[in-house]
């Protein structure tokens, strides 16, 4: 082969060795085209198994070749440790090995007077080159780690290698091992991104088998708070028919605000019409069914159900707004309610409907002990307190709706006329209208 033959030679390697990605068949390949290019009797390739730790023939061609499933070169083997020995004192070439180079140096007595180890070492590489018919070996390298190791045999016409075609196998080697160790990098890549997915995926089905047991824990949580409801709403018949008007109301009240009905935001308000009382539930029965008037120490604890309620509420995870807004239903517009006494557009507009609707339909309801008033009085009873106790843009707007919607139906509705009333005067809070526990 001429230089521009070993050039394009090189241009056309370096091109294969691109497209190949198995690492074996890029080096089954590198043997066939030196065998056919260089005409040698035979030409094997050595390359290490990270898994045996031990360097194994991939691949032999040619008239002499290696029987490559016999044959295994440890780490320690003599060819091995020549070429991934790192010490440079000897100033013998270390990037290649012919048998002619190791036979000149056997005959330099000089070069053994003080190193007689050198010449055993020297001895066990010509046994071995002798064993694998090697006329020259060719590491390759990647970044000082040996690879693998092209084993060449001789030319079949009998000629000796220029260093021009040693210096083609030291590139071809080099370049192979660059490739290979590519390739190493990207199938570790390959598994590493396997494996995390496989551990994605895995995490994605404990995220999911988690949601699913919290969004049971969730609706087990949300059928005890409806149950708790249910109870408070069990020990007075009044209640279930009031839940009932002020949901009406409220949804009517808060249309005519231009309240957004669609979807999440109704389904919060529902609820928080549904369950701004739950917290009764943490009231003694002795307070909440006493049909006399509640002492000073009984409204404490009376109080304390829009705080109670929206604790039960709070561990349920769609429900953080409802509970706000129980916690605030019977805080008033001047500031002067409870818990928090917070005032205006600071309170939830939700909590600022629930006040009015659930107020109207307790002054407008019958109760054992309390006669039930009518409508226009009601009406006159939250225009008072407007501004104090209640939000008088709420109150304009349930007024406007409520003629417009049922002025003259709601006397004959029983079930919001005539099932009873939770009305209490409300000794502590003058000028205030009488609200409902």
């Amino acid at each position: 082969m001429t230089s521009y033959d070993y050039q394009e030679a090189l241009k056309n390697a370096a091109r294969t060795m691109v497209r190949v990605k198995n690492p074996r068949r890029l080096l089954k390949m590198i043997v066939r085209f030196i065998v056919k290019e260089v005409g040698l009797t035979h030409a094997s390739i050595l390359m290490y198994d990270q898994l045996k730790s031990r360097y194994i023939f991939v691949d032999s061609k040619g008239d002499l070749r290696i029987p490559v499933s016999l044959v295994r070169l440890d780490r320690d083997n003599p060819l091995i440790r020549w070429f991934s020995s790192r010490e440079h004192k000897l100033k013998l070439n270390k990037y290649f090995l012919s048998s002619h180079q190791i036979k000149i140096w056997l005959e330099d007595t000089q070069l053994f007077q003080h190193r007689q180890s050198l010449k055993s070492q020297l001895n066990e590489l010509k046994d071995v080159m002798d064993m694998l018919k090697a006329s020259v070996c060719v590491p390759g390298f990647y970044k000082d780690e040996l690879l693998g190791v092209l084993l060449l045999g001789h030319k079949v016409k009998g000629e000796s290698f220029s260093l021009e075609e040693i210096s083609f196998f030291q590139t071809l080697a080099n370049d192979a091992s660059m490739t290979i160790k590519t390739a190493e990098y990207r199938e570790n890549l390959l598994s590493k991104n396997q494996e995390l997915e496989h551990q994605k995926q895995e995490l994605e089905r404990r995220l999911q088998e988690i949601a699913e047991l919290r969004k049971k824990e969730q609706e087990t949580y949300y059928q005890i708070v409806m149950s708790l409801a249910a109870e408070v709403n069990a020990k007075d018949p009044y209640t279930a028919g009031h839940l009932q008007g002020v949901e009406r109301l409220g949804l009517m009240t808060a249309k005519e605000m231009g309240y957004d009905l669609a979807g999440h935001k109704k389904d919060v308000l529902v609820a928080a019409l549904h369950l701004h009382d739950v917290g009764k539930i943490g009231i003694p029965d002795h307070i909440l069914m006493k049909p006399a008037k509640l002492n000073e120490e009984e409204w404490k604890i009376m109080r304390q159900h829009p705080v109670k309620g929206a604790k039960i509420l709070a561990p349920l995870t769609g429900f953080k707004e409802v509970a706000n807004i129980v916690l605030h239903h019977h805080e008033n517009y001047d500031g002067s309610g409870y818990p928090d006494g917070i005032k205006k557009d600071v309170i939830p507009i939700e909590a600022r409907i629930v006040s009015v609707v659930d107020a109207f339909h307790a002054i407008v309801s019958k109760r054992c002990y309390s006669k039930g008033k009518p409508i226009d009085a009601a009406f006159e009873e939250l225009k008072r307190c407007a501004g104090t106790q209640f939000d008088p843009q709420v109150v304009e707007a349930f007024i406007r709706a409520y003629k417009r919607t049922l002025n003259g139906k709601y006397q004959s509705n029983s079930a919001l006329a005539s099932d009873g009333s939770m009305v209490r005067e409300d000794h502590s809070t003058g000028g205030h209208v009488s609200v409902p526990k």
